[in-house]
């Protein structure tokens, strides 16, 4: 009997030391986070406008964190795919990915199982995200009264590009529709360079990536109209979808753009990710890039961010319901 209660106490000690040993090492990965690297995975095409600033970004935030930050481009249903691809991974904060307005807007109005703001762990928001209006340099239209006046006496549509079937594009220009009682012609691509292509190429003849802003600059586009914050620096004169059409729309102030995780991050490995990524947007290479690109540098905290996301989420919500009616 003796013996059996000895053994009793031998095992339930041993139970309770690895037991122990096991949280022991689950803090410890979080006090020497990140003891390897970091995979981002970037949900638009290369060289996009939201590809090249967030890789600048992480290639900054490298140097406060110790480890490389590895970007992997999943492009396709305005970022939803790049979402789905870590909705499962650990959330150790080796597995990061980007989140976009136009993300949050497809997953809502594809009804996809699962949100950005509930099913994630947001952990930093680095920009406000124009979206031009932009037409070839040889267009008919010089103004947006222009292109409107087009479209109430034309038989004739115009084709917009945009990015994902239901993004922050095609969002922002179907309240524009709904106002000016128009209709545009929706051409949906992976991300902003395919789209820049078809409309050089004469195959669309609006684009709405926010990369048309280069090429306004160089003369072989040009901006109508801007939906975003504020004019841009470059582009004072033209207006913004704020100033013709209010505040209340859902995207007539611009898109948004941040890194998220896997829900269930830890908190200490969470405030690592963001302190650093919070450092790295006073980097002036991410700055060089993101004004490029006339991208506002724009912060919002973990806890703010996921209040944006929600709030756009039920904003959405609302709009889809208002469609069905």
């Amino acid at each position: 009997m003796a013996h059996t209660f000895g053994r009793i106490i031998f095992i339930s000690v041993l139970i309770v030391l690895f037991g122990g040993l096991g949280v022991w090492n689950a803090l410890s990965q979080e006090v020497r986070f990140p003891i390897k690297p970091i995979k981002l995975i970037i949900g638009s095409a290369p060289g996009a406008s939201s590809d090249l600033p967030i890789r600048a970004l992480a290639k900054a935030a490298e140097r406060t964190l110790g480890q490389p930050i590895n970007c992997y481009n999943s492009p396709g249903a305005a970022g939803t795919l790049a979402l789905g691809t870590v909705l499962k991974e650990k959330p150790d904060g080796y597995t990061l990915v980007t989140v976009t307005m136009a993300t949050v807007i497809a997953a809502q109005m594809e009804k996809l199982n699962y949100s950005p703001s509930n099913d994630f762990s947001p952990i930093i928001e680095v920009q406000n995200q124009p979206m031009p209006f932009a037409v070839r340099k040889d267009a008919p239209w010089n103004t947006w009264q222009e292109v409107i006046k087009h479209l109430r006496g034309s038989g004739r549509p115009i084709k917009v590009g945009i990015w994902g079937a239901k993004s922050s594009n095609w969002l922002a220009l179907s309240q524009v529709e709904k106002k000016e009682n128009v209709k545009f012609l929706y051409v949906p691509f992976t991300g902003g360079g395919e789209s820049i292509t078809a409309i050089l190429g004469g195959h669309i003849d609006a684009n709405m990536a926010t990369s048309s802003i280069i090429y306004a600059k160089s003369g072989e586009l040009k901006l109508l109209l801007v939906f975003a914050d504020q004019r841009l620096k470059n582009f004072p004169d033209i207006p913004t979808g704020k100033e013709l059409y209010g505040q209340e729309g859902v995207g007539f102030g611009g898109g948004f753009g941040g890194i998220t995780a896997p829900k269930g991050l830890p908190n200490a490995i969470l405030t690592k990710l963001h302190d650093a990524f919070k450092k790295a947007m006073e980097d002036p290479d991410y700055r060089a890039v993101s004004e490029k690109f006339d991208l506002l540098i724009s912060y919002k905290k973990p806890e703010d961010f996921q209040n944006l996301l929600q709030r756009t989420e039920e904003a959405i919500k609302a709009y889809a319901k208002e469609e069905l009616k």
